[in-house]
């Protein structure tokens, strides 16, 4: 019986801790304008499939504060009142304000980082962000440091601003992330990484993107070989694995090949593939675009990563498959978890069998076995 019992309590242990692991959903709040089933608002959202939730964005002014770049959507529709309420479901859920964004891109944040009176003016103006609107803490995402606008002095400012926000945090115990960059030539060039991870919760490492179509021929937008190499450096420069959180992305890298008739991955391709129907951008498709094409679809071992093709329209992603290898990754390294990007192209309504897919397979993985 005793020994029945501590079997009962080290399991019981044993899925405590795996349910702390981080499950950050990054959702890119502007989907409430799409058309049709692209649509997407509060109530798409399961609470509890994420341990974050991470809103996004919000941007920067000429003077260092924090500024909604989508008044009506934010505040006159209620979308931010809406994402906090949803702690009231799931009462363990935190829901984060996310600052930057590639289209705020490196300027603003470079200048903030580098004056103490606009690094003031962007602390104080989070602190009321956050208190005003029930949010649990901050995600600074600087696209990047030293890079896009931005100057060798970035990486040492952006430890300066860790650092003091960290400080105006502590009595409300909110949490600080960040998302960076992944791979060894973009982080070399923006970070001093053991000095930032000292100052924040968790590091979202944004593993994708590893392949575009200005390079001219296809490629995989997040092989497992890329994202583990990534990681690999990071945990090098002294992040500590417990506060890295593994990037997804929901979403694939298209291209337009140059040769219908030589569809494999390192085919030439002339330009982005054609715009999906939800996201409307070239050179990008959601999960819930790609699912639907119907498209030939092989899953490439070497990359553990899937791509399709349909004439010459070629699209690199994940699938359940890889998603499913990309975690068990995160679990023999011991990281904190993993986060998405983003909420609004998982096949959130089912459309292609149960909703949000690939959600739940880091869920599966990382939270619920």
């Amino acid at each position: 019986m005793v020994k029945l019992l501590a079997i009962l309590i080290a399991l019981c242990l044993g899925q405590a801790i795996v349910a702390e692991r981080i499950v950050n959903c990054y959702w890119g709040t502007w989907a409430n304008y799409r058309s049709g089933n692209g649509k997407f608002d509060v109530s798409n959202i399961d609470p509890w499939l994420c341990t974050h939730l991470s809103y996004s964005f919000f941007g920067i002014k000429d003077n260092g504060e924090i500024q909604s770049l989508d008044t009506w959507l934010d505040y006159d529709l209620g979308f931010i009142n809406q994402a906090v309420g949803l702690k009231q479901q799931n009462s363990n859920l935190k829901v984060l304000a996310v600052v930057g964004g590639w289209n705020e891109g490196s300027t603003k944040y470079s200048s903030m980082a580098g004056d103490w009176n606009k690094r003031q003016n962007f602390i104080n103006s989070a602190l009321n962000l956050l208190r005003n609107n029930g949010f649990d803490g901050l995600d600074l995402d600087w696209e990047y440091p030293n890079q896009r606008g931005g100057n060798w002095d970035d990486r040492a400012n952006f430890v300066t601003l860790l650092r003091e926000i960290k400080e105006a945090f502590a009595p409300y115990g909110y949490e600080l992330g960040i998302a960076v960059g992944a791979g060894q030539a973009l982080a070399s060039t923006s970070y001093e990484i053991s000095n930032i991870a000292q100052h924040v919760s968790f590091i979202n490492v944004m593993t994708y993107d590893f392949a575009m179509a200005s390079d001219g021929k296809t490629g995989f937008n997040a092989p497992q070989w890329a994202v583990e190499d990534a990681i690999n450096y990071w945990l090098s420069q002294g992040a500590p694995a417990n506060k890295l959180v593994l990037g997804v992305g929901m979403y694939g890298r298209s291209f337009q090949l140059t040769d219908a008739s030589q569809n494999w991955p390192g085919a030439p391709c002339r330009g982005v593939g054609a715009a999906g129907a939800y996201s409307g951008d070239g050179g990008y498709l959601g999960y819930n675009e790609i699912c639907l094409n119907n498209w030939y679809t092989v899953f490439d071992n070497d990359n553990a990563a899937p791509y399709a093709y349909s004439g010459d329209q070629w699209v690199s992603f994940d699938n359940v498959l890889s998603v499913q290898w990309k975690m068990d990754f995160a679990l023999n390294k011991n990281l904190a978890g993993a986060m998405v990007w983003s909420l609004e192209t998982d096949d959130y309504r089912g459309h292609c069998g149960e909703a949000y897919p690939l959600l739940k397979a880091i869920n599966m993985k990382l939270r619920w076995t």
